[in-house]
């Protein structure tokens, strides 16, 4: 029966690592090409590499950054883990639960430093909410409401994040993950889950509307859609009702609401924009806030640092994934499992 065992599991990663190899071949586009020029030429010294194996066992690297489509994370965090190379890896961490928990048995028998791309923790007004929970300006918390909504998927269509086979999910696990990395940050632990999602114009879920408990039981809610019209880019927004008073964040301000003065803030409404906030970064590629990240995370490598966000942290939004896809199927409420 071991034998039986080993040899299933065997074949299994054998699978995994040809459609992983099959996946990083069918993305090798004009763009990329295109990108592999402009490194040549802008940095004739820098070596390019067709396999990350061979750059892992010929170079002396302090970082590797996984930016590749999520079915390979699991197997290029594998290899970083084996080569004792420090990395940052983008969310979500793996396409499903048991990738999570293997990654997180591997990492234990290793001392490195790892972090996962969950970006929305260095945005200003976010990280501006976290301050202010810290500070207690609500009182007990009471209530949360929170969404995440985009115009992504709005027809039928196909790539690589729609093919559950090579994702893991769809909306949940692509954006709503941002979502409850902050929800988790904020609030801490969420202990059991209820909701639906739903498929519309793909084989992964295109929304979802769940119920959550904190382990302080308050109660929330989350909604998640990539098919709703109207967003330009994902509008995350965020309410939370306490004893005095209320607030409401996304990215661009926070909005307070105290049935009297509270600490600095005057009875009423105040809005802090995020303009406000911005101290400006030196280089931007794509937002300041993944310029901060990446800067905390090379900042961490350099002094031995944990990053804001780590492993742990990655795996728990997991956690809280796989408990809502429990949920909607057996239409029932689950515990998580941390």
């Amino acid at each position: 029966m071991l034998n039986n065992h080993s040899e299933a599991s065997e074949k299994v990663q054998k699978e995994h690592n040809e459609a992983v190899e099959k996946l990083v071949n069918d993305h090798k586009s004009e763009k990329e090409k295109l990108i592999t020029k402009y490194i040549n030429d802008a940095f004739p010294k820098t070596k390019i590499y067709e396999n990350f194996e061979d750059m892992f066992s010929n170079e002396k690297l302090d970082l590797v950054f996984i930016t590749t489509p999520t079915l390979s994370h699991f197997q290029i965090m594998n290899s970083c883990i084996e080569h004792g190379i420090n990395f940052f890896v983008e969310k979500p961490l793996v396409i499903n639960y048991e990738e999570t928990k293997n990654i997180c048995k591997l990492l234990q028998q290793k001392k490195l430093i790892m972090a996962v791309g969950y970006n929305l923790r260095f945005v200003d007004t976010f990280s501006k909410t976290k301050e202010l929970l810290e500070k207690k300006i609500l009182g007990k918390i009471t209530d949360i409401s929170s969404s995440i909504l985009s115009s992504q998927v709005l027809v039928k269509n196909s790539g690589w994040r729609l093919n559950k086979k090579m994702s893991g999910g769809g909306v949940l696990l692509e954006l709503g993950c941002h979502l409850i990395d902050l929800l988790l940050w904020y609030f801490g632990p969420i202990s059991k889950v209820e909701g639906k999602v739903l498929s519309i114009y793909s084989n992964v879920e295109d929304s979802a509307e769940m119920k959550f408990t904190t382990n302080d039981k308050v109660n929330g809610t989350l909604s998640a859609s990539w098919s709703l019209k109207g967003y330009r880019i994902p509008e995350i927004t965020i309410n939370i009702k306490g004893e005095y008073g209320s607030l409401k964040v996304n990215q661009d301000f926070i909005e307070l609401n105290f049935k009297s003065e509270n600490q600095k803030f005057k009875s009423g409404k105040t809005m802090i924009y995020k303009q406000e906030l911005e101290k400006g970064v030196s280089f931007d590629v794509g937002g300041p806030d993944y310029t901060k990240e990446d800067r905390h995370v090379i900042d961490c490598i350099k002094h031995n640092r944990t990053p804001l966000v780590d492993i742990s942290d990655g795996a728990n939004v997991q956690s809280v994934i796989k408990s809502m896809y429990a949920a909607s199927s057996k239409n029932n409420t689950q515990l998580v499992e941390y």
